[in-house]
């Protein structure tokens, strides 16, 4: 999985916060918030604003257009370890599956899913001098690398850098607003 990925810039070549319009019956709803911590998964048919804080740490949303519905992934670490047991979507790639496979039990198939992917900053210098790539440059490697093994594409994404982000998103419209955290 040692794929060269760009994580600067999203598909559209730009670069920054981002944030998707909102229409104003998106304000109307008000559906119930869920906080996602790193580790949880959450897909509805029920209309829910899934939130979460990301420094590292990966958070991927996904909408499927034909049903309406989505779901939303917060994961802290790249790969779960080959042969080391109790699989746990603390791991991108069990967290990956874990979302993908929620929205197919609710009737979605991977062609009608689009992604948006968010974090996997640097938050602190003395990782960022290392040579290596640091774990959010991993984390955020891995997640669209597994978006792309799945035939998923990504229409957004907001990876790298040296500030956190905290994301919301509105699993009934796929609507997502991004802020940048700490800058």
């Amino acid at each position: 999985m040692n794929r060269n990925v760009d994580l600067s810039r999203d598909p559209q070549g730009n670069h920054g916060t981002s944030t998707t319009a909102l229409t104003a019956s998106d304000n109307r709803q008000r559906p119930r918030e869920v906080y996602l911590h790193a580790g949880q998964t959450r897909c509805s048919r029920d209309p829910l604003l899934l939130s979460m804080i990301l420094g590292s740490s990966v958070g991927i949303c996904l909408f499927d257009h034909q049903l309406s519905i989505g779901g939303a992934t917060h994961f802290l670490l790249p790969e779960f370890p080959q042969g080391a047991e109790n699989p746990s979507s603390r791991y991108g790639n069990i967290a990956v599956q874990e979302l993908v496979g929620q929205l197919r039990t609710l009737g979605s198939k991977p062609a009608n899913l689009t992604a948006r992917v968010f974090g996997g900053a640097c938050l602190f210098q003395s990782f960022r001098d290392g040579g290596r790539p640091h774990v959010g440059h991993r984390n955020a490697t891995v997640a669209l690398e597994m978006l792309s093994r799945l035939s998923i594409r990504v229409i957004e994404k907001d990876v790298a850098g040296e500030f956190g982000r905290k994301v919301k998103m509105w699993s009934n419209t796929g609507a997502v607003v991004v802020e940048v955290v700490g800058s």
